[in-house]
């Protein structure tokens, strides 16, 4: 244990002394060379692509967000069928309130599956008139 430490305290050493010895000390009396023609700066189209990229992150976020909530919230039609005698009860639930083997209905049941039973679900929609396909 002991020779773990001090390993590391001798590693963390050896990077102190490389790390000084590699920093250069500026000369005050050297100062940096005037160009003819210095570069203009050219920072506005970058920051622009910048603050796109980071609005259309947003956006493609917040979008996601919002599907993922409404696919949570939405009704259906939870059917749950014994395999042993073939009766059927449907319930509606929130799609995001189905578990495994169980489910909370819109009305606050929590219903828990038992092995011999299976659940089938499908989306809610609204009835169509007969005069239209």
């Amino acid at each position: 244990m002991i020779g773990k430490v001090l390993f590391t305290l001798g590693v963390i050493l050896v990077v102190m002394l490389i790390w000084r010895t590699r920093q250069a000390v500026p000369d005050q009396r050297q100062l940096p060379p005037r160009l003819v023609n210095p570069p203009t700066a050219r920072r506005r189209g970058l920051l622009a692509l910048a603050v796109a990229a980071a609005v259309l992150m947003l956006a493609a976020s917040g979008m996601l967000l919002y599907d993922y909530w409404r696919d949570n919230n939405e009704v259906i039609v939870v059917r749950v069928i014994d395999a042993r005698s073939g009766r059927a009860a449907e319930y509606r639930a929130q799609r995001g309130e189905i578990r495994d083997r169980e489910f909370v209905t819109t009305d606050g049941r929590h219903v828990v599956l038992a092995e011999t039973e299976r659940l089938e679900t499908s989306i809610l929609s609204t009835p169509v008139p007969p005069d239209r396909n």
